[in-house]
């Protein structure tokens, strides 16, 4: 995991999942895990480094690696030892495209969110009272931020949106300052955002919007960070609530959920459970399961297991895990969060909501 660098919060909440997910699993699977972490810096050179040294150390089948460059990395260290990888998040279609076989991925790629994304959009806009009429996409340079911009130029048009995009605005993931890029952005005319972000940008991007004065009527987020992170709330206090993010998340009305939030709050009493640690904590699970089923802690073994998945989510909202021949979960559950009084609320799907969806956007100035 990226437990330093530019990318430490989520790669910190992931190994708080990892750890959690351990712990959870030695009670309900009866196992003797043993857990051994490497930190990739951020870098996505790194992943195989990282993934290089859990193998040396006896590793027989690893977790990560959080950023699409590192997982790709960190695959080709996996597909040269054959030892499995179950890839928790990282939504570029590369990671199940390049014919690796020792890939098992939790996370969706970043077209299937992003259609699932827009199609929850697009139901959501047709019960607004003056929807905006269109939208500027603002979105990262990297792996994923590309990824995901090609997807949502893709899924827009499949989808019909009845929303315009007035223009594309990239920006490098390493910025320590958006002025120009969210000044393009409302300079398009648009009156919705929609971005593509790292929570280090997210933060950024509101306190933009907060400076020059614009206030788009909505902040919607399809595969990114922000609204979801505690780092973002602390950040932005009340500046915060409002934008809106579709992403994984737990089923807050699941059969373990309580008790496994009782667990995370003993054991970390200052964090968040996030996406992060979510997909994290179910990845253990789905190594536990195969485990279990496969009756030996080799890695063949591990990947023959993996390869016969099909288990409910411990924790997270969705449907049955199941891996295609790419090793790429054929199943996929978006949901809707927004940031209100202080919090990430669950709003969509109804079955699970916390709360309902405020529109328009507050008006930054008014709050």
């Amino acid at each position: 995991m990226p437990s330093s660098g530019v990318l430490a919060f989520p790669g910190q909440a992931c190994v708080r999942g990892i750890d959690l997910g351990a712990k959870f699993a030695r009670e309900k699977f009866g196992l003797d895990v043993e857990i051994a972490h490497a930190d990739t810096q951020s870098r996505p050179e790194n992943g195989r480094i990282a993934a290089e040294s859990l193998i040396r150390q006896g590793c027989t089948v690893l977790i990560g690696a959080w950023d699409s460059g590192a997982t790709i990395s960190a695959l080709q260290a996996c597909e040269a030892a054959k030892v499995p990888m179950v890839v928790h998040i990282a939504s570029a279609t590369q990671v199940t495209s390049q014919g690796f076989t020792q890939v098992f991925r939790y996370y969706p790629t970043s077209l299937t969110i992003v259609r699932q994304s827009l199609s929850e959009l697009k139901s959501v806009l047709r019960t607004l009272k003056d929807p905006p009429s269109s939208a500027v996409v603002l979105h990262l340079n990297n792996t994923m931020g590309q990824s995901t911009a090609a997807s949502i130029d893709q899924a827009w048009k499949e989808v019909d949106v009845p929303l315009k995009i007035a223009q594309y605005v990239a920006y490098d993931e390493k910025a320590k300052d958006l002025s120009v890029e969210v000044a393009k952005a409302k300079a398009s005319g648009a009156d919705a955002l929609i971005s593509v972000t790292r929570v280090n940008d997210a933060i950024m991007i509101a306190r933009e919007c907060i400076k020059q004065g614009w206030d788009p009527k909505m902040v919607f987020s399809p595969n990114s960070n922000g609204v979801s992170d505690k780092a973002y709330h602390d950040a932005l206090g009340k500046y915060g609530d409002g934008p809106v993010l579709s992403a994984l998340w737990l089923n807050p009305k699941g059969a373990e959920t309580d008790k496994i939030m009782k667990m995370f709050a003993a054991d970390y009493p200052n964090d968040w459970f996030d996406a992060n640690a979510g997909c994290a904590f179910e990845a253990v699970q789905i190594v536990a399961d195969a485990v279990t089923r496969a009756a030996s802690p080799e890695s063949a073994a591990i990947h023959g297991a993996l390869k016969k998945t099909d288990m409910k989510p411990i924790l997270m909202y969705g449907d049955n895990t199941k891996f295609d021949e790419t090793g790429q979960n054929i199943h996929c559950s978006m949901v809707m969060l927004q940031g209100l009084k202080g919090r990430p609320r669950v709003v969509a799907p109804k079955a699970i909501a916390e709360a309902s969806l405020e529109y328009p956007l507050a008006p930054y100035s008014k709050r």
